[in-house]
């Protein structure tokens, strides 16, 4: 920068330096009066403050903390790349404890100054602001911040009020950037004309402009804890409070204080976007009866609870902020399924996330500090786990409002960074694509799992749809011979003819980030059905009320006699049957026509004695599947092909069909006629 201000001919101008952090309020009239506090004391500052929805009410530890996050997030400038003076980022600040709005615009701002980064350091530059120092101190992430909240109240003095908490080198350097406001806004409009922009917003890249728009709108989500109470409940205390219901998600986009049903997750409620503020101190949200979240989230756990069956467990790899783990707790049976969490670092976190846990009334869920690649897949704790939910540290590609998500689902402000670039860094995604393939090959060794969901909020098809097919031909090809293969199934979860026709495979579900929810993947790896033992088969039918529950020790035991004497015989029938006829086995049709009688529509009944009591018993016959397919695979012909197609279940209708006598006139002449009427 010396050597731009040789050509330039300007003087260096004495900037303000940066003093010990001291905090007043607007009315003090003198210094003397002003106390002296530490940085770790400044969050009393932010408690005492009532933040407004006004995008000028934006106060000084606010510009504190965001610089912060900024500095810690940054990209080199042009000048420390000229000058070989890169320094590494000092960590992302731990913010102390304070109210979720006051957090998001700390973030908001820092977000939205890593997005106009190169932007403002132009206009800084171009102004003459920094055009005479060759060397960016410690007060460049605070101008940065100044200047991009100035440039979106489009440098309009931001008015002061009373009892307003001051920190005074942060209103220095405000007022400071304040003078240069004229030669700032004459850098900013020769940058719009230079790039022929009609706004600020159009200076940024295209896919950032068209994420900020979507995600501008996004519906606000929310999943009714059905442990404390039920949608039905809860969409009647929202009407009662004012609250209209929509059919549809297209009758809440132009009225506020309106929601509606989600149509893939039945306890999914969509509101309004204006109604998030309302929602977050609403009473439902406080007692836990209803959590905000965002939908991309939502997916995974109603696709376990499709492939659960009554005591199975869960293990989940990555708990993040909790709320996943508690929605997948709150599908479940208490008393019956664990879900085992991983990815919990701390014990203040542990205690945190046990602490919400205690708020939605969930127990049956255990955090695991450990690494899940540290757990033996022979681990007794794990015996029952019969379901993963792989939800992996991905890129976030796919997601609209990235500070939104950070705050609800916990993740790393790094996230911003990697968010606000135009490109995508190719070797951290090989990086992520490596650690989610591990990962995935990780939890499908554990020996009772039967189904994998894996989900991630990305829309690079190298950490979706290629990491399940790789993983799942490397796991198939390395299994024991005594493990069935895995094969991937449709999403178990309803869609729309909107989603059918943007669908690219039938095998998983890809959602493109849209106006109505941020982009996702959801794929479903269970193993083959042989795989399953009879009793998981009936409780899996008696979870989903196709049956009555598993039958008693006594009924097994006669059943298992009356097979035994059934295959007898039918070895017996089988070694009488002469060569060249089809036999029972291949004739399907037959043998079930056979015990049909003209006229009465019932079946034969086969009668069986009890080896054990001496008594008969009526069984009627048992059609298994694959009989009732086997002319897919068989190419021998039905006995009586006339009568029913080969293979094809008869049913009352049919049989009432086929028995029915058919009346043939032989002659006219043995015809009688009948009298007439007299």
């Amino acid at each position: 920068m010396a050597l731009l201000s040789q050509a330039y001919g300007r003087v260096p101008r004495a900037r303000p330096p940066r003093r010990a952090i001291s905090v007043f309020t607007a009315g003090d009239s003198s210094p003397s009066k002003n106390m002296d506090v530490e940085r770790k004391n400044l969050s009393e500052c932010i408690f005492s403050m009532h933040i407004d929805g006004d995008s000028t009410d934006v106060y000084h530890p606010i510009y504190h903390y965001a610089s912060q996050v900024f500095a810690s997030l940054r990209q080199p400038s042009k000048v420390e790349v000229l000058t070989r003076k890169v320094e590494p980022n000092p960590d992302p600040p731990n913010l102390p404890e304070m109210e979720e709005k006051v957090k998001r615009k700390i973030y908001d701002l820092a977000f939205s100054t890593l997005k106009y980064q190169g932007l403002l350091e132009d206009m800084l530059s171009e102004s003459g602001y920094y055009s005479y120092d060759a060397v960016i101190d410690e007060n460049h992430s605070i101008i940065m911040v100044i200047l991009c909240d100035m440039l979106n109240r489009k440098f309009v003095k931001r008015p002061y009020k009373k009892g307003e908490a001051c920190i005074p080198y942060v209103q220095e350097l405000e007022e400071d950037l304040l003078s240069f406001s004229t030669k700032l806004n004459a850098s900013l409009a020769r940058n719009r004309i230079k790039f022929q922009a009609s706004s600020i917003e159009c200076l940024l890249p295209e896919n950032i402009r068209q994420r900020d728009e979507k995600g501008s709108n996004m519906p606000t989500y929310a999943w009714v804890n059905q442990l404390k109470t039920s949608v039905s409940e809860v969409t009647e205390a929202l009407r009662e409070e004012g609250f209209s219901m929509s059919k549809t998600w297209d009758g809440i986009q132009d009225m506020e204080n309106t929601f509606a049903l989600d149509g893939h997750c039945p306890n999914v409620l969509v509101f309004h976007s204006g109604c998030k503020e309302d929602l977050t101190s609403h009473e439902l949200v406080q007692e836990g009866k209803l959590v905000l979240q965002d939908k991309t989230t939502c997916l995974g756990p109603h696709s376990v609870k499709q492939l659960l069956n009554e005591g199975d467990d869960i293990i989940h790899t990555n708990v993040g902020s909790g709320w996943t783990t508690a929605h997948v707790a709150s599908l479940t049976t208490q008393d019956q399924c664990t879900v085992y969490g991983f990815g919990v670092k701390g014990q203040s976190r542990v205690d945190q996330v046990n602490g919400q846990m205690r708020k939605l009334e969930i127990e049956n869920v255990k955090l695991i500090q450990d690494s899940i690649f540290d757990v033996q897949h022979t681990d007794p704790r794990f015996k029952n786990v019969k379901v993963v939910l792989v939800t992996p540290q991905d890129s976030r590609s796919g997601i609209t409002n990235p500070v939104e998500y950070m705050l609800q689902e916990g993740d790393d402000a790094s996230l911003l960074k990697e968010l606000s670039r135009d490109n995508v860094d190719a070797e951290k995604l090989d990086e992520l694509v490596s650690k989610h393939m591990d990962l995935l090959k990780h939890v499908m060794k554990f020996p009772k799992v039967q189904a994998v969901v894996y989900t991630t909020c990305s829309v690079f098809s190298e950490e979706n749809e290629n990491v399940v097919t790789k993983v799942m031909d490397y796991s198939n090809n390395a299994r024991l011979p005594s493990k069935m293969p895995f094969r991937m199934i449709p999403p178990l979860i309803p869609l729309t003819p909107r989603d059918l026709d943007t669908q690219k495979s039938t095998k998983f579900l890809t959602i493109e980030p849209s106006e109505v929810m941020g982009g996702c993947f959801v794929a479903v790896l269970s193993r083959e059905d042989e795989a399953l033992s009879a009793a998981d088969i009936i409780a899996r039918a008696a979870a989903k009320g196709l049956c009555d529950g598993p039958a008693s020790k006594k009924d097994d035991d006669d059943d298992t006699e009356e097979t035994t004497e059934s295959s007898k015989l039918k070895k017996k029938s089988s070694r009488t049957t002469p060569r060249g006829y089809p036999t029972a086995k291949k004739s399907v049709s037959a043998r079930y026509l056979k015990g049909y009688k003209g006229g009465q529509g019932s079946a034969e009944k086969v009668v069986v004695k009890s080896s054990s009591s001496g008594q008969q018993k009526k069984v009627k016959p048992v059609r298994t599947a694959s009989q009732m397919f086997a002319h897919h695979f068989s190419s021998d012909k039905p006995a009586q092909p006339d009568l029913q197609p080969y293979g094809v279940p008869l049913t009352q209708a049919t049989i009432s069909r086929m028995n029915a006598t058919k009346q043939v006139r032989k002659d006219n002449s043995q015809t009688q006629q009948p009298k007439p009427f007299l």
